[in-house]
């Protein structure tokens, strides 16, 4: 894994070569941030309502209660939040080709802009892709709602409020994921496979895969 600091490599389409593959078409920059916003919010809801109808079901199991609310830190919820990102991230690198440990992977960090995340350069098998795409929304958001449903009752006040914080980051954080993974649905076949050459996204026929 490669570490850059800035934004991932973007490149004039006259740099494109010509066997990259067909473009993917995606939404503008502002679309794409609406529709990742509102797939944030749908995705937030589904940890948010399965708690209020796990308090409406099972009101015994209410811990409001049963263990003392002591202020916490705002550092360690800071942390909590951080090492959420990193983890969506690097759940992410964990499904590229080679487990993400080769060079066409790279993490980069934009300080001015915020920025922080993965990025792969080259093919990439289209199921395997989409799977990637999800896998931190899984790992972080539906897994430790489980934990919380399951063991609600018998939880600290901390461990409660550092669960709630990563299921909220992850829900919130996965909707451009879930709005990718359409995209590619929509656009790939099933049998096609994604290339990333130079900061952009293209998509080839099976014939023209390399696993």
């Amino acid at each position: 894994m490669r570490i850059q600091f800035g934004s991932p490599p973007i490149h004039p389409p006259a740099a494109i070569e010509a066997d990259a593959g067909l473009p993917i078409r995606q939404p503008g920059r502002w679309k794409s941030a609406i529709l990742s916003s509102l797939a944030g919010m749908i995705l937030l809801s589904i940890p948010v309502t399965a708690s209020i109808a796990y308090s409406v079901l099972f009101p015994e199991g209410d811990a409001g209660g049963s263990f003392r609310k002591e202020a916490l830190p705002w550092a360690g919820m800071l942390i909590s939040f951080a090492l959420s990102i990193f983890a969506h991230e690097l759940l992410h690198a964990l499904l590229h080709p080679d487990f993400g440990r080769s060079d066409s992977t790279m993490l980069f960090i934009g300080w001015k802009k915020l920025q922080f995340g993965v990025y792969y350069e080259g093919r990439f098998p289209r199921m395997r892709w989409i799977f990637m795409r999800l896998l931190p929304f899984l790992a972080l958001t539906i897994l430790p709602l489980a934990v919380f449903l399951i063991v609600y009752t018998q939880m600290t006040y901390a461990l409660e409020t550092y669960l709630i914080i990563v299921m909220l980051t992850n829900g919130l954080g996965s909707g451009g994921d879930l709005v990718a993974a359409i995209i590619v649905l929509l656009q790939v076949p099933v049998s096609g496979a994604l290339n990333f050459y130079q900061g952009r996204a293209y998509w080839l026929p099976a014939e023209g895969r390399s696993m």
